[in-house]
């Protein structure tokens, strides 16, 4: 905007020449022309009038046409872009020159997908997700809208990226408090550039399915295997009931269990360090482990691995995935 109006401005400043080039004319040579001065005087009024008129008009006018001009070729751009994306999404074979033209993004390298969304307008998403796009090492990024509450952005990158998320939280904690970040993993090429906005939109699933209040930034591969599990909600339900048992309750009771049973595995079965994680005594953490097993009808170490699915599973989703849930 800053530089169309700078253009404007530029083309206008000629017309304002050209007026007061005619004005200092009109003056010189009025009175060789009209011997009275008072006659030359209200001609030149009345021709310095028409003369202002005629530029005020026309330079309005000239100002519309080049910003409409402007207007329509963005337009034509955004649109031309828009075609990329969505061949670039459906998997369809494209001109990786000609794409990396359009949309000033570069397709060769690894790329990651990220999504950017707030529940109530008054939030800059565009320039938050270039930020983004800075954190994750690009120099420049993609930003496609979604929608008024909502952005898509790819970053290509070259170096590693496993930090960025923390650094992020802790440099632009402002600018970040009603905003979710959800982030796909790196990907090569083309083909990367689908892969990882899938599964940046996998991980806003989940988000929303969680009910987490703003902020968060979450990765792919932190909650890959919950939207493995909760593709299909009744499936992950009937799962979930049938490795839990009555410990798939949503009650603060049963939550306290299935946390402290979770950090143990979690911890490969060492009571200190599930009770360090949870910030209670190592006994607490013996106890709630011991009701859980109860709950459940059968010991931790049966079906283990399902055990520890399950119990990730609702640490994530919470309600979304408790057998009583389905009513809610």
């Amino acid at each position: 905007m800053a530089a169309r109006g700078h253009s404007v401005d530029v083309m206008l400043r000629f017309y304002r020449l050209g007026h007061e080039y005619f004005t200092e004319k009109l003056s010189e040579s009025l009175t060789d022309w009209i011997e009275d001065p008072a006659v030359a005087l209200r001609t030149f009024v009345d021709l310095e009038r028409f003369g202002f008129r005629y530029i005020d008009r026309i330079s309005s006018l000239v100002a519309a046409e080049y910003v409409a001009e402007l207007e329509r070729r963005q337009t034509q751009a955004r649109a031309e872009r828009d075609d990329v994306v969505r061949a670039l999404l459906a998997g369809e074979r494209v001109d990786i020159a000609r794409s990396e033209r359009v949309l000033s993004h570069r397709l060769t390298g690894r790329q990651i997908g990220f999504v950017c969304w707030v529940d109530e307008r008054g939030v800059d998403l565009e320039g938050f997700a270039r930020r983004v796009g800075r954190f994750l090492g690009a120099g420049h990024s993609l930003v496609v809208a979604d929608g008024p509450l909502a952005v898509w952005g790819w970053a290509s990158i070259t170096g590693d990226v496993e930090t960025f998320l923390t650094g992020m939280a802790t440099e632009i904690p402002g600018e970040r408090d009603n905003v979710h970040l959800a982030v796909g993993s790196p990907h090569p090429g083309a083909a990367g550039f689908r892969t990882s906005h899938l599964e940046a939109l996998r991980t806003r699933r989940i988000i929303e399915l969680s009910g987490r209040a703003a902020p968060s930034i979450t990765r792919f591969s932190d909650v890959a295997l919950v939207d493995a599990i909760s593709r299909d909600l009744d499936a992950a339900r009937a799962f979930v009931a049938a490795q839990l048992g009555a410990l798939a309750r949503d009650d603060a009771k049963e939550r306290g269990e299935r946390a402290a049973l979770l950090a143990v595995l979690d911890a490969q079965g060492s009571l200190a360090t599930a009770a360090s994680a949870l910030g209670i005594h190592r006994n607490t953490v013996l106890q709630r482990v011991r009701r859980a097993e109860e709950r459940r009808g059968r010991p931790a170490t049966i079906n283990i691995a399902e055990l520890h699915a399950a119990l990730l599973v609702c640490d994530v989703l919470g309600a979304s995935v408790l057998p009583d849930s389905s009513r809610h």
